[in-house]
């Protein structure tokens, strides 16, 4: 829960100001809490697994195109 909030902090921070790292750091924090949140479901499953697993690759999938965007304005 702590990566998924400094997460939205930093992708906030980066939408007022629009620096790089900002924008990095936010994507990298959701990446972590995603493939955290897979391995979570896998070694303790819990009622709303597949709920979670869908937001978890849903995510995985948004931050992807977020990198995408960091390297094509590289």
């Amino acid at each position: 829960m702590v990566m998924v909030l400094l997460a939205l902090v930093m992708l906030i921070i980066w939408n007022f100001i629009p620096d790089r790292p900002y924008m990095i750091l936010g994507w990298s924090f959701v990446v972590g809490a995603s493939i955290s949140i897979l391995v979570r479901e896998a070694i303790a499953p819990s009622p709303e697994m597949r709920i979670n697993q869908i937001a978890a690759l849903f995510f995985i999938i948004i931050s992807l195109y977020g990198f995408g965007y960091i390297f094509q304005t590289l």
